[in-house]
């Protein structure tokens, strides 16, 4: 009983071993279920004949292009790398800035409160003053 239990779990574990790689074979004869094996020929352990092991074996390389990725492709785009200098504004308002007397001031927009109200426009002068302005 003894020889039977280690040959039944020898057989599970070739059976999780080989469950992702091939399918099992049936005996030609008996039509018993054969143990897998690598082998081209498999000895039935049930009436002994030997049948052809038809699995075929097949090795796949996977490659990360084989999964389309948006973010891989944007990692990987041509991108254009923006500096500080083109998030300056160039927008120019007639304003008289309260420290210098200056007539122009440059003036950008955020919306930094809910979407239902409105947006907070900042002011800033050549001589270093900024202001805000809630819309």
């Amino acid at each position: 009983m003894r020889y039977i239990d280690t040959e039944l779990q020898n057989f599970y574990t070739q059976l999780i071993f080989f469950s992702d790689i091939m399918a099992p074979n049936f005996c030609s004869d008996c039509g018993n279920i054969l143990s897998l094996s690598v082998e081209s020929e498999i000895l039935c352990r049930c009436c002994g004949a030997r049948n052809s092991n038809t699995n075929c074996f097949a090795t796949t390389l996977t490659t990360t292009q084989n999964f389309p990725s948006r973010l891989r492709e944007i990692l990987t785009s041509q991108t254009q790398e923006l500096t500080a200098k083109d998030f300056e504004s160039t927008r120019i308002i007639e304003r008289e800035c309260p420290e210098c007397q200056a007539k122009v001031m440059t003036w950008s927009e955020a919306q930094l409160r809910s979407a239902d109200e409105g947006s907070t426009i900042f002011y800033r002068c050549v001589c270093g003053y900024r202001s805000k302005e809630d819309n």
